[in-house]
């Protein structure tokens, strides 16, 4: 689906709230008022065209805590309807390549703890959890064919306490280790700490055989994934500069998913941050920002 028929169904969601307030009389804002907002974002079209998912952050100002869900709503602004009610939060909905499932990140409570993919079937049931990862996850996409996921994880911490281990009645808990800072760039958000040591790196999850296998291995940090359409080849964009944190300069690379050899595939620039593939697969975009 083309991004200028999924802009303009933004358009259409942005009227509708600008209708609604319309409808009161104009006052300043309030501080109050800045729970109310519900935020938008991260629309998917679905394979057929006739349905979008995306993701509504609110702020429960009573709890002090926000939250965030997959809605859908029809291609043409109607039946718009919220589709998970967890008490975690939910985001990155991403449908699979021949319709069947809508998946999504949640670390609601399952088999294994921490944020992981699970999948929603579009005939009915319950969302059940598909990985049980250990690391931090930081991205999916699904393949073309759609058996397979390509994942972006961070290596996890090797001090965290265990959580699955069950502590002996009345023992104390243990105090955490002190964070040792020794990066230029020590902290980014919704990752927390960054420590020296611990990188992301691209998995491929086999989702009929549920085998885990890493791609990538080398001590920088991976993103933006995005496969070809034939599903042969997965761009992702890494920044192999001698200083990463002072120098945000990434590159482009391709790798083979059954056979991974990287190449670069463009130059370096300035703030890269993500990369597309053409529909036929010949040629590729990205955004960043020139210096």
């Amino acid at each position: 689906m083309t991004s200028k028929k999924l802009s303009q169904l933004l358009l259409i969601l942005v009227g509708c709230a600008a209708a609604l307030s319309a409808q009161t009389a104009p006052r300043p804002l309030k501080l109050d008022d800045l729970a109310r907002f519900r935020n938008v974002s991260d629309p998917q079209c679905a394979p057929d065209g006739q349905w979008v998912a995306y993701v509504v952050a609110t702020i429960d100002a009573k709890e002090d805590k926000g939250s965030s869900h997959i809605w859908m709503i029809g291609f043409d602004g109607k039946n718009g309807r919220q589709i998970t009610f967890s008490n975690d939060s939910e985001g990155s909905p991403r449908w699979s390549p021949d319709g069947k499932y809508l998946s999504f990140t949640s670390s609601r409570p399952g088999k294994a703890k921490g944020s992981q993919v699970w999948l929603l079937d579009r005939s009915g049931g319950e969302a059940y959890q598909l990985t049980e990862l250990k690391g931090r996850l930081q991205g999916y996409e699904w393949s073309p064919d759609a058996r397979r996921l390509a994942l972006i994880i961070g290596d996890p911490d090797p001090d965290a306490p265990d959580p699955n281990a069950t502590p002996a009645p009345g023992t104390p808990p243990k105090p955490p280790k002190p964070i040792v800072i020794d990066r230029y760039r020590y902290k980014q958000d919704v990752q927390g700490y960054l420590l020296s040591g611990r990188h992301s790196y691209i998995y491929l999850y086999d989702i009929a055989t549920k085998k885990l296998d890493r791609l990538t291995k080398s001590k920088w940090d991976e993103s933006s994934i995005s496969w070809s359409p034939d599903g042969t080849r997965i761009a992702f964009m890494s920044n192999h500069s001698d200083d990463p944190d002072r120098d945000p300069a990434a590159q482009l690379f391709v790798l083979q998913p059954m056979a991974p050899r990287r190449r670069s595939a463009l130059r370096r620039a300035r703030l890269s941050t993500a990369a597309f593939h053409s529909p036929g697969g010949a040629r590729m975009a990205r955004i960043f920002t020139p210096s």
